[in-house]
């Protein structure tokens, strides 16, 4: 090999060399790419009782202003308020006229009695409210009424007195959850930045270790240089010294190409496995007519016991559905369940209920905070460690409405193998540690299901 030839191999070297060391200095963080907006749902009933035709009065008068205003009009005339009926019964409220006379203007007015809704214990004081606006005897007869009145008055002034001082102490309780949670943000982030700082502090390391080893390559080609001028004699040596470099860095871009393929077909053979072991899942054949009728009842014995716990039309999102039976025996309780399954031949199956193929992790990690009326977890999603049990429950409560409720069922279906044992032991201790309260475990033969509210007190009240 030429002199010139020797040269210009190194500087290729060189090159090389100091290109990878500025790709890596400049290398940046992949961009964070952020979840999709949750569609927005639709509310599948106006709640409105249209069946219903017979009302006492304390059942209207309960609600305050504008929410008294919808209720009357849902009950007695069926249908949500306009504007302009709105707007004049809450200038008779402002006024201070009593609700039956709101009440009783419209279960009277022409449309009130096409609908003919019965109100009991509505007349007389539909008519005591008309009678104090005849002047001088209406004027009399609201002193006689507000003198009579004065201990109910004074009772309820007292009521309204407490009932403020709870709203006090649940606006205290409330922030101090927030300032709790507040702290607990501020460890994480103070976790992130440390943790952050130690692996800028790992790549600097690196980078330093990186342009050490190029000058060191350097100081070895500058040696080499000066023997190649010093000894010209022994050419052939150095040649074969250049052509062992040469090999050993073809040999490191061979090593680095064949553990890249590695790599590779490692990643598509476990995405291979999963596959399969999706695809036998879903392929088992159908449980038995007794077995399936047996998860037919529990379900609805189920669904009726959480369904008992929320709000009608509550929202409800079913992490690990399988083929969709439990969804539907959320959705016959008419309670507004979506369901996330990872086994896309699962989801393709089911029919007749809303349910998507998805990571549950990743979709409950995506769900506001305070969003959703209960929470279902399939017992296969806990089947990990205690912390990744722990760290999934706390992310169902951080979902969950202050009121909410989760249910944990754990059942022996064909296509939930290695589901987990219902060692409740267990499973109380995972639910306290997330901050649940108020469990009850249900069990129906080998299956059981828990429900456990979000926590605080009231829920656990109700």
């Amino acid at each position: 090999m030429s002199p010139d030839r020797q040269d210009e191999y190194l500087e290729r070297i060189k090159d090389e060399i100091r290109a990878e060391a500025d790709a890596a200095r400049a290398r940046a963080p992949l961009p964070r790419r952020d979840p999709p907006p949750r569609a927005a749902r639709s509310d599948a009933s106006d709640g409105i009782e249209r069946e219903r035709l017979d009302y006492a009065i304390g059942d209207l008068t309960g609600p305050h202003y504008i929410a008294f205003i919808d209720h009357v009009y849902r009950a007695i005339l069926k249908r949500r308020p306009d504007d302009a009926g709105a707007s004049m019964q809450l200038r008779l409220l402002d006024a201070g006229a009593p609700k039956a006379e709101v009440i009783g203007n419209l279960r009277w007015s022409p449309e009130g009695r096409r609908v003919g809704v019965q109100v009991r214990g509505l007349l007389p004081r539909y008519a005591l409210s008309k009678l104090v606006r005849v002047p001088v005897l209406g004027y009399l007869l609201q002193w006689g009424l507000a003198f009579a009145g004065l201990p109910v008055l004074l009772r309820h002034q007292r009521a309204t007195d407490n009932w403020v001082a709870a709203g006090f102490n649940s606006v205290a309780d409330a922030q101090r959850d927030n300032q709790r949670r507040l702290d607990e943000i501020e460890s994480a982030h103070a976790a992130l930045s440390t943790e952050h700082d130690r692996r800028s502090d790992e790549l600097r390391v690196e980078i330093r270790r990186l342009q050490l080893r190029v000058d060191e390559l350097e100081q070895r080609a500058a040696t080499l240089e000066r023997r190649a001028d010093a000894l010209d004699g022994r050419a052939g040596t150095i040649a074969h010294e250049l052509g062992e470099l040469r090999h050993y860095v073809h040999a490191a871009n061979h090593w680095l190409a064949s553990l890249q393929r590695s790599l590779g077909e490692l990643d598509a053979a476990e995405a291979a496995d999963r596959e399969r072991a999706d695809a036998f899942a879903a392929a088992l054949p159908d449980e038995g007519s007794d077995a399936a009728s047996a998860r037919r009842e529990r379900h609805r014995d189920w669904s009726a016991a959480l369904a008992a716990r929320l709000p009608p039309a509550g929202d409800v999102i079913d992490l690990g559905s399988g083929d969709g039976a439990w969804l539907a025996a959320l959705a016959e309780r008419g309670l507004q369940a979506s369901g996330i399954e990872p086994n896309r031949h699962l989801a393709a199956r089911a029919q007749g209920v809303r349910m998507a193929q998805g990571e549950p992790r990743a979709v409950l990690e995506r769900c506001a905070d305070e969003a959703l009326d209960a929470v279902s977890l399939s017992a296969g999603l806990l089947a990990t460690s205690d912390r990744d049990a722990i760290e999934l429950l706390q992310q169902a409560r951080r979902a969950l409405k202050p009121r909410g409720w989760l249910a944990l069922r754990c059942e022996r279906e064909a296509h939930r193998l290695g589901q987990g044992d219902t060692d409740g032991a267990r499973w109380l201790g995972w639910l306290a540690a997330a901050g649940f309260a108020s469990p009850d475990i249900r069990r129906a033969g080998d299956a059981a299901l828990v429900l456990a509210s979000r926590g605080n007190e009231e829920s656990a009240r109700a």
